[in-house]
């Protein structure tokens, strides 16, 4: 893998000492409702009101160059970035230190600007172990940001990041771009001989061009796409390459929604729920085409 290179350098755009001030603050607060409304309220004196970009680090040796102004998950990291999805994020490091497995094989499909993918390189410096992340983003824009986070974190010789949307089947896709928040822009087919499109692959396929045969944790946030995503990979991928673990979009609605429901119909048990999301591991003989 290659180490990408990051310019203007890190930390041309440090934040002032007031920002950093008010960001240390912000990493101190609790995940409760007071202290997530503190957060709220030091993050308008961390970014003074302007869109980014802005060098930070957003978790243990892992930098970020960050633009909060339309993206949510980058205005939620620019300050109190311990409340990001930290449910999530610790069953994940729980599997990878849990794991036997060298190299952890961890795949962020719509991985945005790679904040999962970099909690994974934090973990495996932290636990001195080896991590393989392939991050998929189709998105050029945010893939450039994402592509600058490997960077500022010198993860490269541990993220790949594959330029393309995932799928049921293979295709050719274009972006809908949502004006508020970029981490809702949404895939939709592409018309015949429309330009600025991309390739929509199926899990397997994008695992097998490079030489990955085992996934031993995914995070899926395809926005409308992931059921159709995982039916792919339920259908065509061999059972040895199902992840152990997936994170994927529930919603905030009591009854399970027709993804989860999918994956337990496939050999999968629901191990919690978040605020948004499922964490789903694979029962004991199904990665081996087993009941």
């Amino acid at each position: 893998m290659r180490q990408p290179t990051l310019e203007p350098p890190y930390g041309t755009h440090a934040l002032p000492p007031l920002g950093r001030a008010a960001r240390r603050l912000a990493g101190m607060l609790p995940g409760h409702r007071l202290g997530r409304i503190g957060v709220s309220l030091l993050r308008r004196i961390v970014t003074g009101g302007k869109p980014g970009p802005f060098d930070v680090e957003v978790f243990p040796q892992i930098r970020a160059r960050l633009y909060p102004a339309g993206n949510r998950c980058e205005k939620r990291a620019v300050a109190g970035p311990q409340l990001f999805d930290r449910a999530e994020r610790d069953a994940l490091r729980e599997a990878f230190a849990a794991s036997p497995s060298n190299p952890f094989v961890f795949l962020d499909l719509g991985a945005n600007v790679g904040l999962y993918s970099l909690w994974m390189v934090s973990v495996a410096r932290e636990l001195s172990r080896e991590v393989v992340v392939l991050a998929v983003e189709p998105d050029v824009g945010t893939r450039a940001r994402l592509e600058a986070n490997i960077a500022a974190s010198t993860a490269g010789d541990s993220v790949m990041v594959a330029a393309c949307a995932v799928g049921e089947h293979a295709g050719r896709g274009a972006m809908l771009a949502h004006e508020g928040n970029r981490g809702e822009h949404q895939v939709r087919a592409a018309g015949e001989g429309e330009a600025d499109t991309f390739e929509i692959l199926p899990i397997h396929e994008i695992c097998a061009r490079r030489g990955i045969v085992r996934i031993d944790a995914m995070k899926v946030d395809l926005e409308g796409h992931d059921e159709a995503a995982l039916r792919g990979m339920f259908a065509a991928a061999p059972a040895g390459l199902w992840p152990r673990m997936i994170v994927v979009e529930a919603g905030k609605r009591e009854e399970l929604p027709a993804v989860v429901r999918l994956c337990l119909d496939n050999g999968y048990e629901l191990a919690s729920r978040t605020r948004l999301n499922a964490l789903l591991r694979l029962r004991a003989g199904r990665s081996d085409g087993t009941s």
